[in-house]
């Protein structure tokens, strides 16, 4: 009932062995929807709601595992100051639930770190095949560390993310030849203060390569790679094991427009490339959203 009431406004697990895995760079560039399959103009104002659900196991499962279930869900503001500078902003609400195999249990919910985001377009205004440039973020912790009845912070791994500050600076590449359009983009991701209980993720370079052919003006598939390589996180100074490494997830989905303005699409991203780090695995995610430009 939470998550309806959400998107109608449009929007003690420790143990002696501890694995805190708590995920904090995602598999792949989430701005693509966002940023959208056409060339920006000076003006253009974008509104988006993308939910996305998640899980992913850790542990030694002959000591103790523990499964983490996650929704998302993220409201995306665009603005283009100009045809070369876009800005974004991604504020994401979370909900979690975490159970181990003690019969452990937690969930908690709430706002989650919000991503400023900037997009500089380097291309010869002439261009009308090639659009590249450059990208850099700011993650901002406005996140709020969740306690439990007795005033006790709740695990690491359930709280709605890190609270940490994160910059980021990469780049990206689309070619349009219609029906086709194809995007290639990556950032490194790299912390700049540990987030709560002294939670210090590790750096890491996440990416996408994706390629779109539109059937028809309103409808189009979409296919691609997304990626992640991180290091392993720390936790009161302690190297996490079951952290960090290589997921690559096949990404397969569609788009539709409605009217002018609308785009309506969902996807799932399948994971195929797996070099995780120890006791570690992460299942399919699954995306729904709408984008809608306000002239």
């Amino acid at each position: 009932m939470r998550l309806i009431s959400l998107l109608a406004a449009s929007l003690a697990w420790l143990t002696a062995n501890p694995s805190f895995a708590c995920s904090t760079c995602k598999c792949g560039d989430p701005t693509i929807t966002l940023t959208g399959a056409e060339k920006p103009y000076a003006g253009r104002f974008r509104i988006g709601l993308d939910y996305q659900m998640r899980s992913e196991i850790e542990g030694d499962p002959a000591l103790i595992e523990a499964t983490t279930d996650e929704n998302r869900l993220t409201l995306g503001l665009v603005y283009s100051l100009n045809k070369r500078l876009t800005l974004l902003a991604r504020i994401p609400y979370v909900m979690k639930k975490r159970t181990d195999s003690t019969l452990g249990y937690m969930e908690a919910d709430g706002l989650g770190d919000i991503d400023v985001i900037a997009r500089y377009n380097l291309q010869p205004e002439t261009n009308r095949t090639h659009l590249y440039g450059i990208t850099g973020g700011l993650r901002l912790p406005t996140a709020e560390e969740v306690e439990d009845g007795n005033g006790n912070a709740l695990d690491i791994d359930v709280q709605p993310d890190a609270g940490a500050t994160s910059i980021s600076f990469g780049g990206f590449y689309q070619y349009f030849a219609a029906p086709w359009f194809f995007t290639a983009s990556g950032s490194y991701v790299t912390y700049t203060e540990e987030g709560f209980q002294d939670f210090d993720p590790g750096d890491s370079i996440v990416g996408s390569l994706r390629a779109q052919y539109a059937w028809t003006y309103k409808f189009a598939g979409q296919f691609g790679l997304d990626f992640r390589q991180s290091g392993k996180n720390r936790f009161n100074g302690v190297t996490d094991d079951d952290s960090g490494g290589f997921l690559g997830n096949l990404w397969l989905g569609v788009a539709t427009r409605v009217g002018e303005e609308l785009l309506l699409y969902t996807g799932a991203q399948i994971p195929i490339l797996d070099d995780l780090n120890g006791h570690q695995k992460e299942d399919s995610s699954f995306h729904v959203g709408l984008t809608y430009d306000f002239e």
